[in-house]
């Protein structure tokens, strides 16, 4: 690859450039959605230059690349030049010339290995698969409640058998998380370590005996712990610490500002940016607000914020519902431009799990990591909050949208993560269209609905019907055409399960021979479908500590299908007993569901054809 330096980024647009016609192919598939593409690698747009890093031109010419740009636009010019490679498969990459640049400085993964250890492969296949799609931000959530898993040589304590809740002994040695941060430093991904305090420190407290962090020699020891730290990742490899600071709710997690501002000036007094958790404690000084929950304010007496706000939480989405996150979810819709840092997409499973891929494979990260890439590197010009979960209509303009999203996040399946050895849970959903009727009185709620999920609640909110704690009736129809007999599988969900919330009240692993707890039914051709043989059947609270198994309906073999050839009508009742979790999906499959594919040569419609 010829290499052509520039002082400065590259940033900006041609005023007037005459637009050449691109076919549907790889310059069609990539992501993030480039900024601009023409196919000539004679196009001299006026670029502007700006000092923002990572713009960059790409230019083919005869399957030979030139990229100008500074090291880390190098860098991502090469990532677009190795999706374009794959997907063009066995043909040449056209001539072509893609200028792009980020919309927000850091762009990453929240992954929380405090409450369930993941295995430093899994963090780094995780890292390889975030710069394939321009993501430069490693957040490791290291420290909770159910262990300490960042090894103290000063504190070895903290690594007692007695200090962990879950998984214990599991913790990352320092010699691992040194070769871990420049693992990803190699792939220009920066590595945010969180010591989480005060709250979330039972682990701490567990090893320690305190029985309150309040005191000077609990201060002492946790500032003693970051000395530690930086000590062993020096300023450029570990510029940014985060101290967490959000729900400190236990007695003993209660300390006084000293100690929060002994532990923050420990932070800045080693040349580290300070971040933490907003709402938080109060950090003092110039910090990154890390915004979490509720309509927060970011604005402030600190250097910016990184927004992971919404459903950016991705372990409380649906593995169907992200395409929307994705489309129209605005990262960092508040402030001034300087405040606007970026967006990070969090992992939380709170919940403990039975095997360590269950983490990627519930909380579908890689699918979720391919989509959310494009929210953070592009931005989105408004937010669209009313299609979180649900799509527009096809006649809405906006539907375009999540159809070309969706259309590039099936190529990179298919063409560029060939050999992913990690769970993919995604399958095409907008081609999909259901009805959906009161089942009080059979009138027409909704129709072409084009999506794989359906919350009737979403679609309530029109009508003024929506029942917040009453009881209702929906019924979902969807009439599916195929050019012949198949015997395929089938995605069939009644229930939303969080990942960090155990089993609501609203709603509990469904009893034997229910598909959920208000007695929803499917129907395929006029006969019921059998739920599955649930391995927790009844269970309900909050059992943290007994994984999820097989409640929803991405991460459980898919339910075995007949469909005759021509029109085969599925149809879902879901009736509503108080709660809010009513959700409806039937998406037919081939595979299995860490890799699923669609059933080829399948229509759908809203109305019998």
């Amino acid at each position: 690859m010829t290499v052509k330096c520039t002082c400065r980024v590259l940033l900006g647009l041609l005023v007037a450039l005459t637009a050449v016609a691109l076919r549907a192919d790889c310059l069609d598939e990539l992501l993030p959605v480039p900024r601009f593409v023409a196919r000539s690698a004679d196009v001299q747009p006026k670029l502007a230059a700006h000092d923002s890093a990572g713009a960059y031109c790409l230019r083919v010419k005869n399957g030979r690349p030139s990229v100008s740009g500074d090291a880390e636009g190098q860098r991502y010019a090469r990532v677009t030049f190795g999706q374009l490679k794959k997907l063009a498969g066995k043909g040449t990459v056209p001539d072509c010339t893609i200028c792009d640049w980020p919309a927000f400085r850091y762009r990453g993964v929240m992954l929380d290995c405090g409450r369930n250890y993941q295995s430093v492969e899994s963090i780094r296949d995780l890292m390889d698969h975030m710069a394939k799609y321009k993501l430069n931000v490693f957040h490791w959530h290291i420290t909770d409640d159910y262990g300490w898993r960042l090894e103290s040589k000063r504190h070895p304590e903290l690594q007692a058998d007695k200090a962990f809740s879950r998984q214990v002994g599991k913790f990352y040695t320092q010699r691992e998380v040194r070769e871990t941060v420049a693992y990803a430093k190699k792939r220009g991904i920066t590595v945010i370590v969180e010591l989480d305090m005060p709250g979330h420190t039972l682990a701490f407290r567990k090893a320690t005996g305190f029985k309150t962090l309040a005191t000077e020699e609990a201060k002492v020891m946790l500032g003693d712990l970051i000395d530690e730290l930086c000590e062993l990742l020096p300023q450029e490899d570990l510029p940014i610490i985060h101290l967490g600071t959000d729900e400190a709710r236990e007695p003993g997690e209660k300390v006084p500002q000293g100690h929060l501002d002994y532990w923050a000036n420990k932070v800045t007094g080693h040349g580290r940016t300070l971040m933490g958790w907003s709402p938080g404690l109060r950090l003092p000084g110039q910090g990154i607000k890390h915004l979490w929950r509720g309509a927060t304010d970011p604005r402030g007496d600190r250097c910016g914020y990184i927004d992971s706000q919404n459903l950016y939480y991705v372990n409380h989405v649906d593995a169907e519902e992200i395409l929307g996150v994705a489309a129209y979810q605005q990262p960092c819709r508040w402030g001034a431009p300087e405040e606007k840092l970026g967006a990070m997409m969090c992992v939380w499973h709170d919940d403990a799990i039975a095997e360590t891929e269950d983490v990627a494979r519930m909380n579908f990260v890689y699918p979720a990591v391919a989509l959310l890439a494009d929210n953070f590197w592009r931005g989105r010009e408004k937010d669209a909050s009313d299609l979180y979960g649900r799509l527009p209509h096809p006649s809405d303009p906006r539907f375009a949208v999540v159809v070309d999203l969706e259309r590039r996040l099936l190529a990179q399946r298919d063409r560029v993560l060939t050999n992913l050895k990690h769970p993919f849970p995604y399958v095409a959903q907008t081609a999909m269209r259901w009805q959906m009727t009161n089942g009080a009185d059979g009138s027409v709620v909704a129709t072409d609905i084009p999506q794989a999920t359906v919350s009737p609640r979403h679609f309530w909110y029109p009508q003024g019907a929506y029942w917040p704690k009453g009881d209702g009736m929906a019924v979902l129809e969807t009439w599916i055409t195929a050019p012949r007999e198949i015997d395929c599988g089938a995605w069939i969900g009644m229930t939303g399960f969080s990942r960090s919330d155990g089993r609501s009240r609203d709603a509990p692993t469904p009893k034997r021979g229910q598909w959920n707890k208000h007695g929803a039914t499917v129907e395929l051709n006029g006969v019921p479908i059998p739920p599955p043989d649930w391995t927790h059947p009844g269970v309900g609270g909050n059992p943290k500590e007994t994984p999820l198994v097989d409640e929803d309906y991405w991460y459980r073999a898919p339910t075995p299908i007949h469909l005759k050839k021509g029109v085969n009508h599925v149809k879902l009742t879901l009736p509503k007993k108080g709660g809010w979790k009513w959700i409806g999906t039937f998406v037919p499959v081939e595979g299995s569901s860490d890799h699923p594919r669609e059933v080829s040569g399948l229509s759908f419609s809203a109305s019998q054809p």
